[in-house]
Parts: C-alpha cells; structure tokens; sequence
C-alpha cells in the first residue's frame, strides 16, 4: 500500500497503486455504477492519493476504459488458455471447453459482469467502448469456434448461429450478475459448482443443440 507523507499526500510505488485502483474502482462501480461513484471513495478505498487517478488513468472515464480493457484481455488469456490445454483438436470440444471457460471466469470475478452490464444498454461512449474492446471481440472468437465446429461435426449447422453466441454471452453476463437474486427464486444453486452445473445445461447445451 502507498504510505503517507508531506502535506497528506501518497507517495505512488510504480504499478500499485494503478491496480489497487483499478480493482477498487472495479468493486465501486459494479456496486454504486459509474455516475455514482466519486473519485475520492476509489482513492480511499485503494489507499492512495486521488491525484493518482489523473496520473495514471487521465481521469474516471480513463479509469473505467482501463478496467474494460484489462478484462478483455484477462478474459482472452483465460479462453485462450482453456483450449491451448486441450489434447483434442475436436472443434466442438475447444468451443464447449471455451463456454465452460468464460462461465467460470464470469463466477470467479461476478463484479465484472455487473460492472459491464450497467453501461453496455446505455447509449454512451462507454458502452461504444465496451463493444469495441470486449463484446464485439469476445462474439467474434467464440463465433469462430462455433463455426469451425459446425462445419466439422455431423450434426447439422445450428439455424441463427450468431445469434445462439450472442445469446450465450449475454445470458451468462446476465444471469451471474443476477446471481443474488436468483437464489431467491431458484432451489439449489447457492453452490458454485451447482451454479456451475445448472448454467452449463441451459446456456451451453441449449447453444450447441442441432437444428
């Protein structure tokens, strides 16, 4: 953490403080959203200087196109990796292996789903940079995969292809993000893995069914 000096100031150790602030502005504006949120609560909450988030990031909006940014590629990483590991070249099974991949990923950090999901339906420049830097390249890998397994497998090509990707990104943004509200309604999914288990059945099985 920076430590304190002079006239209350932070003194900034290279890196630190930009990821103490990018995960704390992650956490504020996945629960307060971006408008809600002022620039001296980050801070605080990362436990550095407010001046730092002109220094690194340009400012708010600086800040939160970096943690879109970085979830992008941290997300691309982790797909990537999921199907590199793979011993089989069998196209449907590096897409299935990809689908479990992000659903997993989407549980590991929830904040990052509802982060996203409270700027991507609004007509602004962030939610133009979402699509640029996450939704539109996200789509494009997963809907790669899906080709390359509907044109190998013998199971007919799935009817509105595009659009089951689509369908299966937004559903499971969506539906982890609604995860507290869920557990309201729905039995036995306060488990991960059966959060896990019940996801996989109804977005990836559904997406990957023939006709």
């Amino acid at each position: 953490m920076a430590s304190r000096h002079g006239q209350g100031r932070t003194q900034d150790h290279p890196g630190k403080s930009s990821i103490a602030l990018a995960k704390a502005a992650t956490l504020r504006f996945a629960t307060q959203g971006y408008d809600a949120t002022p620039l001296r609560e980050i801070a605080q909450d990362a436990g550095v200087d407010v001046a730092l988030i002109s220094y690194h990031f340009g400012g708010k909006t600086g800040l939160w196109k970096a943690i879109v940014t970085g979830a992008a590629t941290d997300l691309h990483r982790t797909l990537n990796a999921a199907t590199e590991t793979l011993a089989t070249t069998e196209a449907l099974a590096r897409l299935r292996t990809a689908m479990q991949a992000f659903i997993a990923y989407l549980l590991a950090r929830p904040e990052i789903p509802r982060l996203l999901l409270r700027d991507i339906t609004i007509d602004t420049d962030r939610s133009d940079w979402l699509l640029q830097e996450l939704s539109a390249p996200l789509h494009q890998h997963f809907y790669a995969l899906a080709q390359a397994a509907a044109t190998t497998e013998r199971c007919p090509k799935p009817e509105h292809l595009q659009f089951r990707v689509a369908n299966f990104i937004y559903s499971a943004a969506s539906t982890v993000a609604r995860r507290d509200r869920l557990t309201r309604l729905v039995a036995n999914i306060d488990d991960d893995s059966q959060f896990a288990e019940a996801l996989e059945t109804i977005l990836i099985d559904e997406a990957l069914r023939c006709g």
